[in-house]
């Protein structure tokens, strides 16, 4: 696919990467390095890392070439296109760059100056230019080069697959995937889409009561054996979209699994329980009243002793017990997160790219192997088409397996794709609900980058998310705000979003990956967006704008954040946004810490800036409430028990049914929900069968 874009534009385009990520005199990194780490080895590393650039990587054109452009949408490939044409010729290129010449031609510096004007600009189009060509260069240059993963002291792959107690000594399931022969002679009561963390609850649940049980997953399913991956190949393997998922306007970046398993493959561990507050939020506003019934309570019970949830062997990372310590020292409120891990200690950074020691107790380790053991049956690499139905009532779906399209009967469909998919298959359906596809909720977060230069963090041998502060959950008394958390210190979502001031600074920003905490301040929306399939590709589409509340609530967690970061004596501080300074502690910040007029007035650019989609980095990794269900057709999608109002026999069963934004890692909301509607197909489905016998 190297020809996505003509030669002149992959001219263009490596010129820009090489701009953002040039090469440079070794003695400028050396220089900057802490102390501890100059060894004569590690001065070599920096040496090559000084001069390396993504042009001298033939992988990085195919990381963009296979794995990130033809994953854009349509017209954002074509606006691509466009800009690299103009900045191909001299007449178009002085519109862009002031320069009456091809960009190409330009020296390195004057590529740099022009970018960063880019990101400077006061006009929004050139500040997304400045984004969309950021993100390209950075994501695919840290994904490829083994020479940056060296300078950032970062493994290219988990140093302990092969640990003789964590892998070796272990067995682990296999899961059978169904064949073409396998699936005509095969009849299923229930089809389910999808084999995440709401798919694979409800497929336990029917198979247990003797019901024959299909689960489809688009993704791949990969045995432990498998699970080996680098980040460049978990990223192009486990996630939607490889990984380079947006918004449409591109101010959002989302995460979210499409693998056997779903996010329970790929999430972090951590293990929230819904709060009260919203509970009674999904009960009283939305009609959902199962949620503050003791049948929710059961499920909430049941699903965390499945899994072993517990937080009673926790080993907290560095920047994890710097959340915690600090958060005490300024009198904040900070608590410890439970895991999903069967009671058991699990420190293993590369979580996010499948869990080769089978410590997370996902639904590959839970919840499916016992639909399995039922009888359940399992595809992979297949992709449902639409759901079929007749006069009001389900009658299959139609699948994209085996290089063609195949009808596959069942009595009861449950839709549980993920927040992105499942409006999609929905509306691909025929089904007019206008709440299908609607409030989309994302738990935007904005992030913060705390450096301490005294010794490696190694958060890669360590767990990713074990505690968090909740200072800021419910600044409208109303349950909406941010909590504060670690975040997967993995290099590529730590720098597509570090921000970019020069090449030689944010070089040295990636040499001192190893001695950073990242958190992040993650928003319990009030804002929503919503999905669509996309008219040409048929994908979805996600439009979302931040809201103001949201905005400044996730700076509030920001400034929070740095200040029980300087009650730990940080060295350097970063916010995402390009236009905050960072704030280096000087000797009146040690001493008067947030009552000193520096860190005052770099809480007041935060505040000022905040968070920009084009100048700063805005994430997401959890999607939720496109088919929400409610007690009314004008305002949800599904009926309180998970039924569509326009099909009684196609349930959803994933994130998309979650009424709102649950306001914390949603894996066990969405199980427990996933759990209470599965009890509804059984009945559902025992009363077919039932009234088919009569």
């Amino acid at each position: 696919m190297m020809d996505i874009l003509t030669n002149d534009q992959w001219t263009t385009l490596l010129a820009i990467a090489d701009a953002i990520v040039p090469s440079l005199p070794a003695e400028a990194l050396i220089q900057a390095t802490p102390v501890y780490t100059l060894t004569e080895d590690y001065k070599k590393t920096l040496m090559e890392f000084a001069a390396d650039r993504p042009s001298d990587h033939p992988n990085f054109k195919r990381v963009l070439a296979h794995d990130t452009l033809p994953k854009l949408y349509p017209d954002t490939l074509t606006d691509i296109r466009s800009s690299l044409n103009m900045l191909n010729q001299a007449t178009t290129c002085l519109i862009l760059t002031g320069a009456y010449k091809p960009f190409h031609t330009l020296s390195a510096e004057h590529r740099q100056s022009i970018i960063d004007s880019w990101g400077n600009a006061r006009l929004s189009s050139f500040r997304r230019l400045y984004r969309g060509f950021f993100c390209l260069a950075a994501f695919a240059y840290v994904r490829v080069s083994d020479i940056a993963h060296r300078a950032m002291r970062h493994p290219v792959r988990d140093l302990n697959l092969d640990d003789a107690e964590r892998y070796a000594s272990k067995h682990f399931y296999r899961f059978h995937m169904l064949t073409e022969s396998d699936l005509r002679r095969a009849t299923f009561d229930a089809v389910i889409i999808g084999s995440g963390c709401g798919a694979g609850v409800v497929a336990a649940r029917l198979s247990s009561q003797g019901l024959s049980v299909l689960v489809i997953e688009k993704g791949k399913y990969y045995h432990q054996e498998e699970l080996t991956f680098s980040e460049d190949e978990g990223l192009r393997n486990l996630y939607e979209g490889g990984g380079v998922l947006q918004t449409e306007d591109g101010g959002v970046n989302l995460l979210a699994g499409s693998t056997f398993g779903g996010g329970s493959t790929v999430n972090w561990s951590a293990s929230m329980c819904p709060q009260g507050f919203v509970r009674r939020e999904w009960s009283l506003k939305h009609g959902a009243e199962f949620y503050v019934t003791r049948d929710y309570e059961d499920a909430l019970r049941d699903v965390c002793d499945r899994m072993g949830v517990s937080d009673k062997h926790l080993v907290h990372s560095r920047a994890n017990q710097i959340l915690l310590d600090g958060s005490a020292k300024i009198g904040s409120t900070a608590h410890t997160v439970a895991q999903n891990t069967g009671g058991f200690s699990h420190r293993c950074g590369f979580c996010a790219y499948g869990c080769r020691f089978g410590e997370k107790q996902g639904s590959i380790n839970t919840w499916l192997v016992d639909a399995a053991n039922n009888g359940a049956k399992f595809m992979d690499n297949a992709t449902v088409e639409k759901v079929v139905t007749s006069n009001g009532a389900a009658r299959g779906v139609e699948v994209k397996a085996f290089e063609k399209t195949v009808m596959i009967p069942a009595l009861v469909v449950v839709v549980a794709a993920g927040a992105l998919n499942t409006p999609v298959i929905l509306m691909k359906s025929g089904f007019k609900n206008r709440n299908i596809g609607s409030h989309l909720k994302l738990h935007p977060v904005g992030t913060l980058y705390g450096i301490w230069n005294d010794k490696d963090f190694d958060s890669f041998n360590e767990a990713i998310l074990t505690t968090v502060n909740t200072d800021y959950e419910n600044i409208d008394g109303d349950g909406h705000g941010v909590k504060i958390e670690c975040v997967l210190q993995q290099p590529v979502p730590i720098y597509s979003g570090f921000p970019w001031r020069g090449g030689e600074s944010y070089k040295k920003g990636l040499m001192k990956y190893n001695n950073m905490a990242t958190y992040i301040s993650l928003a319990r929306d009030k804002g929503e967006g919503r999905v669509y399939p996309d008219p040409v590709s048929g994908q979805p589409r996600i439009s979302y704008e931040l809201s103001k509340f949201d905005r400044n609530s996730i700076i509030a967690g920001l400034i929070r954040t740095a200040e029980f970061c300087l009650a730990e004596n940080v060295d350097e501080i970063h916010i995402s946004d390009r236009r905050i300074p960072p704030l280096i502690p000087t000797s009146e910040v040690r001493e008067k810490g947030i009552l000193s007029d520096e860190f005052k007035a770099w809480a007041d650019s935060v505040r000022k800036y905040g968070i920009d989609k084009y100048t700063s980095q805005i994430g997401s990794a959890h999607q939720m409430s496109t088919c929400r269900i409610g007690s009314n057709p004008k305002t949800s999608a599904a009926t309180p028990i998970g039924d569509l109002w326009e099909c009684k026999d196609v349930f959803v069963a994933d994130g998309s049914a979650l009424p709102s934004a649950s306001g914390a890692n949603p894996m066990i909301s969405i199980m427990a929900t996933a759990y209470v509607i599965a009890g509804n197909i059984v009945k559902r489905l025992q009363a077919k069968k039932s009234s088919a016998r009569l």
